[in-house]
């Protein structure tokens, strides 16, 4: 979710990890003479282990450091008495405290240069605050010029280019990041037009050019307040108060959230989510500054399967919270157009959390910690990390069927709950009181003891047909194609078929079948039977063969952000787009499309959302 223009997935995410170091020390580096982030770090480290959501440490990155104004070319006039650059307020001047920046560098084991940063300072004062209402409309930055140009001749000097500069910030320090890019074109000789541009919970966002990459936390009213317009007064138009606003951002993180304790509270935010709300709006925007929740999410066993405004929820739990509070996606103020049962990306600490899905398909990713994980119905995977990690499933042991796939992950598959794809658990839990270990080949009834312990009964793994890493063509009754662009085809028999990773073909053919994509572009074909119909991620194409009687369920259309799936109906005897939906109705459970033979019910699906272009017919 944090790649970034030209820079693979790595190199992006490493950006984001270093961005935010650069830009928290910035933040509270030094405030009228107090070193914030000694005592922040001093403070978090008397704390017992657990008790906060995790440890503070605000510094550098290993090998960064401040350049100084003598380095720069600079008088000592250039800094203020806490070491800040200073910048001119268009309002205020240079009064104390106002607009600043740290400069920094990055060497090598040489001591050669190899990275610069310009890292803009956010709010530490209220002299910072009427330069909120400048931010859109960007008066500050031709005050930024003689500072950009004495950083531009400093990277110059040793050899490097403005591919080798970061621009960062916290909050208005984000703010400003975001300004300089507007401007980049021509400020400083347009030098930094090619530099990096990372900001993190950030008020204003620069839309431009995909120059900026804006990461913050959807329960953080300060992020995005006053979005893209290009005044302070059209910000405040169209949202009186700076209420948040949840919409699409292309720049933005539009759907990541901090998890945190107020969060999880129903009452949450405690009035409206409102700039003026500092007791609820802001919660997210101050935990951020000390949260580790950007590296986790870096270092997700599914990262690569995000996308700038997938669902993300980042556990930020304190101690007291996280043996009673499960983890998962809520209806909040904060989300305005209603992600609850979207699929989501769910992500634990190093500490045992409770972490459950809902009606989407989630990735879930305990990461350190005994944790405990519950995935709701649909096409899920889970990744217990370290520690001694429990699945706890719905209903009896009985309602499920467990295979050992070739890559040592386990599948658990219901008719009524859907299909799990599970690794790095070690006991399995089901809501009727029954608790099993994972064996090599069995999962081991340990719900009994002692002379009771004949009731025990094991559960043994039910054998499937398994592809490759390659492309495969298979055809069975439970099939499982893995990684690799596959085509699967079911029998005449109620059949389980699963593509996992690659673009696949998959088609149920005859009898009652459950057909799940897994990630990537897939194609699913149902009809002749009640056929279950679940894409997984990625941009898939639901098929329904309407010259076979039956009924279809097509369970995760477009159920995130950052998907665009299709329906193709063949065989029926409409032919355009706009005759199906002159037969569909809205129901309880989604838009019910009736096709002479075949109904197809399309789950979780409004009919004014359902339009005809995304019905392909014939």
């Amino acid at each position: 979710m944090f790649d970034y223009r030209r820079f693979s997935t790595t190199q992006s995410a490493e950006l984001a990890e270093t961005s935010l170091k650069i830009a928290t020390f910035g933040q509270l580096d030094r405030i009228f003479g107090m070193d914030i982030g000694k005592i922040t770090n001093a403070f978090g480290g008397s704390l017992p282990d657990g008790l906060a959501a995790n440890r503070a440490h605000i510094a550098l990155p290993e090998g960064w450091s401040k350049v100084g104004p003598a380095a720069l070319g600079l008088g000592p006039e250039a800094v203020d008495a806490d070491g800040y650059y200073i910048i001119k307020s268009p309002l205020t001047g240079t009064t104390y405290s106002g607009p600043q920046a740290q400069i920094l560098e990055e060497r090598d084991a040489a001591g050669h240069v190899t990275r610069v940063s310009i890292a803009f300072s956010g709010t530490n004062s209220p002299v910072d605050l009427p330069d909120y209402t400048q931010l859109n409309s960007g008066e500050i930055a031709p005050n930024m010029e003689p500072l950009l140009a004495a950083v531009r001749d400093y990277t110059l000097a040793h050899g490097l280019t403005a591919d080798h500069v970061i621009v960062t910030g916290y909050s208005l320090g984000a703010a400003y990041t975001n300004v300089m890019a507007k401007y980049a074109d021509t400020l400083a000789g347009g030098f930094f037009a090619d530099s990096s541009y990372i900001a993190h919970e950030v008020p204003y966002t620069y839309e431009g050019q995909d120059r900026v990459l804006n990461i913050g936390y959807e329960n953080d009213v300060v992020h995005r307040a006053a979005g893209s317009f290009p005044s302070f007064g059209e910000a405040v138009a169209h949202a009186p108060g700076l209420m948040g606003q949840d919409y699409a951002l292309g720049s933005a993180t539009d759907n990541l959230i901090l998890f945190s304790d107020d969060y999880a509270s129903p009452g949450w935010p405690f009035g409206p989510f409102a700039l003026y709300n500092i007791v609820g709006g802001w919660s997210a925007h101050l935990a951020g500054i000390t949260s580790d929740a950007i590296d986790r999410i870096t270092h997700s066993a599914f990262y690569d399967f995000t996308a700038r405004d997938s669902l993300v929820i980042v556990s930020n739990l304190s101690g007291a919270a996280r043996p009673v509070t499960w983890v998962e996606d809520l209806p909040r103020p904060s989300d305005t157009h209603g992600h609850v049962g979207d699929s989501a990306f769910l992500i634990g600490s190093q500490y045992d959390d409770r972490l459950r899905g809902n009606v989407g398909n989630d990735y879930i990713d305990a990461m350190g910690g005994d944790d405990t994980i519950r995935p709701g119905p649909g096409q899920n995977r889970v990744e217990g990390g370290t520690g001694t990690d429990t699945l706890e499933l719905n209903g009896r042991p009985g309602d499920w069927t467990v295979s050992k796939l070739s890559d040592g992950t386990l599948a658990f598959s219901s008719p009524s709950q859907g299909l799990n794809i599970v690794s790095g658990v070690e006991k399995v839990a089901f809501l009727n009181g029954q608790h099993y270990a994972i064996g090599a080949d069995h999962l081991e009834d340990q719900t009994w003891s002692g002379l009771l312990d004949w009731r025990n009964q094991d559960i043994g793994f039910t054998s499937a047909l398994q592809g490759t890493a390659g492309n495969d063509t298979l055809t069975g009754s439970r099939v499982f194609g893995l990684a690799g662009n596959d085509t699967i085809t079911g029998t005449a028999q109620a059949d389980l078929l699963y593509g996992g990773a690659g673009r696949d073909w998959l088609d149920g053919r005859g009898g009652n079948d459950a057909i799940y994509g897994g990630e990537g572009n897939d194609t699913l074909t149902g009809g002749g039977g009640v056929d279950l119909l679940n894409g997984g991620l990625g941009d898939d194409l639901f098929v329904v063969n309407a010259a076979q009687p039956g009924r279809v369920t097509v369970e995760d259309f477009r159920l995130s952000d950052v998907e665009h799936d299709m329906i193709r109906i063949v065989g029926s005897a409409y032919h355009t787009a706009a005759e199906v939906l002159d037969h569909a109705e809205q129901t309880e459970d989604g838009v019910m499309i009736h096709l002479g033979s075949v109904n197809l019910l399309v789950e979780h699906m409004l009919l004014s959302n359902l339009s005809s272009d995304m019905l392909i017919v014939g």
